[in-house]
């Protein structure tokens, strides 16, 4: 009850800017002066060579960097409460099997989005009701569910895939227009329902309250798993966006390299973007802002000449660097208040 009291548990001031700690602005203030630093560098280089095309990049944005923003998104609701969801990657793999199973059958685009959509709703909807009734941390079960999902995607593939192997390969241009023709929307859809959500409903405000105190929860009568389970489904329907334009973006559906090391650099762009690992304390719009910082940060070093290994090293260090930095600040925290 140190951190938040029953009284003032989910009645706090309007507005989720002023709702925000001070670190927390700075932080947003700090990414987006990031992001237009990068933006004008890649301008500036786009407009001293010749064949580069400012346009071009922009137009890139939506089909690149769409599926690992919207999984952010979604991953930034799990964090809320104090959960963690490690089997995002998996997800996406689970849901390419059943959206290349789909495409073998000869079934209707329509119907092979839809299974590809629904997909990791309803294994983000097991992991909830798996965290609830076996009373384990949720890092344990989608520590297993990372491992799990993808290998029941591989024999899944192995015995009811095509024969030419283990993959499968997506040759029909109907298959791939979500990511080809409309990912710029659903990337902007997905954008606006995450910012209805922080600045209209009460819903992620419940959420931050769980991540901050369960008990104090239960005290003020909110069913705890009832909260679980939303943010979960809401987490699910996200990452149903984010799977259909990663896997449609794809000639080739292999499982056993679809989306790997997926969830790292989704959780780097959360808690780049000011979400507290640990829960009770984010923002969407920091996720969005970190999500956009990576990527161009990914970009920026392409047009600087930096080899592609050292891009991934230095991402890869930049995203454990902040996560570990982020753990150590909020640990500091959380043991000050529990000294107070």
């Amino acid at each position: 009850m140190s951190a938040i009291t029953s009284n003032n548990l989910i009645k706090v001031k309007t507005g989720p800017l002023s709702r925000m700690p001070y670190a927390l602005r700075y932080r947003l203030i700090f990414l987006l002066l990031g992001n237009l630093f990068l933006l004008g560098y890649i301008y500036q280089y786009t407009l001293n060579h010749e064949g580069s095309s400012f346009q071009t990049v922009i137009s890139k944005i939506s089909p690149d960097m769409a599926p690992r923003l919207l999984a952010g998104i979604a991953m930034t609701g799990i964090l809320y409460i104090g959960a963690i969801d490690l089997s995002v990657g998996a997800m996406i793999v689970m849901a390419g099997t059943v959206f290349g199973l789909c495409y073998e059958a000869e079934l209707n685009p329509i119907i092979s989005f839809t299974a590809c959509f629904l997909t990791p709703v309803v294994l983000s909807l097991l992991n909830s009701l798996l965290i609830s009734k076996l009373k384990i941390p949720a890092i344990i079960i989608t520590l297993a569910g990372l491992t799990f999902y993808r290998g029941v995607a591989q024999q899944i593939t192995s015995h009811f895939g095509p024969n030419s192997g283990n993959q499968f390969s997506i040759q029909n241009e109907a298959f791939h227009t979500p990511a080809k023709e409309y990912s710029a929307w659903f990337l902007i859809g997905g954008i606006l329902i995450a910012l209805y959500l922080e600045f209209f409903r009460k819903t992620p405000r419940k959420w931050l309250a769980m991540g901050c105190s369960p008990h104090a929860c239960t005290l003020k009568g909110i069913n705890v798993n009832e909260i679980q389970h939303s943010a979960f489904f809401v987490s699910g329907i996200f990452m149903g966006m984010a799977a259909l334009l990663f896997l449609t973006n794809l000639m080739t559906i292999e499982p056993s390299r679809v989306a790997q090391n997926f969830e790292l650099s989704v959780i780097g762009a959360v808690v780049l973007g000011g979400t507290n690992i640990f829960g009770g304390e984010g923002s969407y719009i920091g996720t969005i802002l970190g999500a956009m910082l990576l990527y161009l940060v990914s970009e920026a070093m392409i047009y600087a000449g930096v080899s592609e290994y050292w891009r991934v090293a230095i991402q890869g260090a930049v995203i454990i660097s902040v996560i570990g930095f982020d753990c150590v600040m909020h640990r500091k925290k959380k043991l000050l208040e529990e000294l107070n």
